[in-house]
């Protein structure tokens, strides 16, 4: 058993699963999320549910927010029963992906209590988050980062893990990474979808492409998927037009014209628009298969 105590609040795709690698691990993991489907379980995989979210950060030495967006991160941390609260003494490890001025909020928030907060979103799927394997990056205060117990829980999330620097820093890597990422894959998708029209086989495609200058994290990890037209989503077009929005945003704040991360976001709302929103990044192939009226992999 890990002497440092976990909890998790938001017990999704993602936190979820972190949260039953932590019980893997051998850590005492308290959990909640408002949806009592999630709550059970992670009870039946062995964590122990709290009544709230607060209270889950009460009993814990380092606490995990995993949650869809920036609204309902502030309204967390800041609302009625919020985590910023002067009985709530823990290390927060705020894992969402959201906008740095929530994160300069929620800081500021938890800034007045005796917890700590460090901004910490992963890059990686649910199936990393199983096994441990997420790439971390950190922002907030350098001691705290090193720390034993916030260094307990990521290490045991995070196969690699990058401090950042200041406060608000690993959130805005986080954006800078995921555009970077559905860029390279809206490009990869568009140059197969061509290639599939030029007569080229998807699989020799695949072959080639994957093991060229031409490949990409993110087309390594989608082609294989496109090829067998599997497009459940791991990470949606949705979320991906949400985390490049933010990034938008985040330039537009500094006065930094971002042409070509305006154009990936205009593209990747133009597949939500187009039905695909709800389907795994991916599926940005079938909105440039309609232009070309080819298909890439399948039957």
């Amino acid at each position: 058993m890990v002497d440092t105590t976990a909890g998790v609040v938001g017990l999704g795709k993602m936190g979820g699963n972190m949260a039953k690698h932590l019980l893997d691990e051998g850590f005492e993991v308290y959990g909640y999320d408002i949806q009592p489907t999630a709550r059970e379980a992670f009870a039946e995989y062995g964590g122990t549910t709290a009544e709230s979210a607060r209270d889950v950060a009460r009993q814990a030495d380092v606490t995990i927010t995993s949650l869809p967006n920036s609204e309902i991160v502030e309204a967390t941390y800041t609302g009625d029963d919020g985590l910023a609260h002067e009985a709530v003494e823990t290390i927060f490890l705020e894992m969402s992906t959201i906008a740095p001025p929530t994160t300069e909020v929620v800081a500021d928030a938890v800034a007045e209590t005796p917890a700590d907060i460090l901004d910490a979103p992963i890059t990686g799927g649910p199936e990393n988050s199983r096994e441990g394997t997420l790439t971390g990056l950190v922002g907030g205060d350098e001691a705290v980062f090193e720390s034993e117990p916030a260094q307990d829980v990521l290490s045991a999330l995070c196969a690699e893990l990058h401090y950042a620097g200041s406060s608000g820093s690993g959130h805005a890597m986080k954006l800078l990474n995921n555009t970077m990422s559905m860029g390279n894959l809206l490009l990869a998708m568009e140059t197969v979808a061509l290639g599939a029209r030029y007569g080229i086989d998807g699989e020799r495609l695949w072959d080639i492409l994957g093991n060229a200058s031409a490949t990409s994290v993110a087309f390594e990890s989608r082609m294989p998927r496109v090829l067998e037209r599997d497009f459940e989503a791991g990470f949606s077009v949705d979320f991906a037009r949400k985390d490049v929005g933010l990034a938008v945003d985040m330039a537009d704040d500094e006065d930094f014209p971002m042409v070509m991360g305006g154009l990936v976001h205009r593209l990747y709302t133009r597949a939500s628009d187009e039905g695909f929103g709800e389907e795994d990044v991916g599926a940005v192939v079938k909105m440039f298969e309609q232009e070309l009226e080819d298909r890439v992999g399948g039957d």
